[in-house]
């Protein structure tokens, strides 16, 4: 669903949005983090100048609100890193995935070493919970009441209530994304503000938004294989690209 998500993002805002340079399996000599083999490596650049505050956007060059994504992914690990050309090394950006079926009750899922635990911060996001429009959607959609079926044909998946981790749903199956963001922004004055925003509006917002599109939308990627997934990037890729280039065209050179 990250594809469909992309799709959504792109030109919601004129000339914002996710362009897809590349997705194909990665190669030994294209696996920086030493991950297991038969993954995916993408390599994107996201434009999205209306998602930074003022304060930081009336501070940068056009230049400095795109970022380029490139993420390796080895189900169920997973590594994604964010740079910037105008920032150069002053930004350091990871995002470092596992995947386990479990409720959020391992000490280090991905690894860290003890420099990291030491001042590692541990913030649990419950998908079920919140008073903003998409928490209660998903409660709405997967408890049946807001237009869509509690899950797909054959999944039984649901109702979404607020502890449902806790309680367990269906035969007792739960996953747990656990997730590792290390952000270092070395701008002086900048640092501490930008940090803290990159943190809870640039993550925390995002992985609980799009965690709970999965359960919208489960009726939608329930079943699909491979070969499926593959294509519906592709067509993303080329509704993307069609956006961004009507975008550029209506505000001419």
């Amino acid at each position: 669903m990250v594809a469909k998500s992309s799709g959504e993002e792109t030109s919601k805002t004129a000339g914002e949005g996710i362009v897809i340079h590349t997705n194909e399996p990665y190669t030994p000599d294209n696996n920086p983090y030493g991950l297991p083999p038969g993954g995916q490596y993408t390599h994107k650049t996201l434009h999205f100048a209306s998602r930074l505050p003022r304060w930081l956007f009336s501070i940068l060059p056009t230049t400095a609100t795109m970022l380029t994504e490139q993420s390796w992914n080895a189900y169920p690990s997973c590594v994604t890193q964010y740079t910037n050309a105008y920032l150069g090394d002053a930004l350091h950006l990871t995002v470092t995935s596992a995947h386990a079926a479990d409720r959020g009750t391992q000490p280090n899922a991905t690894g860290l070493g003890a420099a990291d635990l030491a001042v590692r911060q541990v913030d649990y996001i419950n998908i079920a919970c919140g008073a903003d429009a998409d928490a209660a959607a998903a409660r709405a959609y997967v408890s049946g009441t807001g237009g869509g079926r509690a899950a797909a044909a054959g999944v039984r998946r649901g109702p979404l209530r607020p502890r449902w981790f806790a309680e367990g749903d269906g035969g007792g199956v739960c996953m747990c994304a656990y997730k590792v963001v290390k952000l270092r922004f070395k701008v002086f004055g900048l640092q501490t503000r930008a940090e803290s925003w990159g943190h809870y509006y640039g993550f925390r917002a995002a992985f609980a938004g799009y965690h709970r599109k999965l359960w919208m939308w489960l009726d939608e990627w329930w079943g699909l294989s491979v070969a499926d997934v593959r294509a519906m990037e592709e067509e993303t890729r080329r509704r993307n690209d069609a956006a961004m280039a009507a975008a550029a065209a209506a505000v001419g050179p």
